[in-house]
């Protein structure tokens, strides 16, 4: 992967509150489909090409990004009694034991649009509807 598609790492992150929360999830983004979505791709033995395969890719495509949209609150999730579960997002830079900062992305920044734009930028396997 080239360096321009490396996202900001901590130390690149920017001061504004706002803009270090877009820095945090975009590097919480990286890794998203770093790691997982590259991970899921692998496991597809099909013939890229084949309709097979473009299901395949799409259903990895749509389990990843519901993921994101259960962690923005687009599912309503009832947690019993009337209440409803909220899922965050805080992504927690380290060192040794010590936690350097803990910024909360969700919910607040929008991840559902930024997943697309996570592929684009750090995808290394093509979209399924591209």
């Amino acid at each position: 992967m080239p360096d321009s598609q490396k996202p900001p790492f901590h130390e690149q992150w920017r001061k504004d509150p706002s803009a270090r929360e877009e820095d945090a999830a975009t590097l919480f983004g990286y890794y998203l489909v770093k790691h997982c979505r590259e991970e899921a791709m692998a496991k597809i033995t099909l013939s890229p090409g084949t309709a097979e395969h473009a299901v395949a890719v799409k259903a990895v495509e749509t389990a990843i990004f519901n993921v994101v949209d259960l962690l923005e609150g687009f599912w309503p999730l009832k947690a019993g009694s009337g209440k409803r579960l909220q899922l965050a997002l805080h992504v927690q830079v380290t060192k040794g034991e010590k936690i350097v900062e803990d910024v909360k992305v969700s919910p607040g920044i929008d991840l559902p649009i930024g997943y697309w734009g996570w592929v684009d930028d750090f995808g290394v396997t093509p979209r399924a509807d591209a």
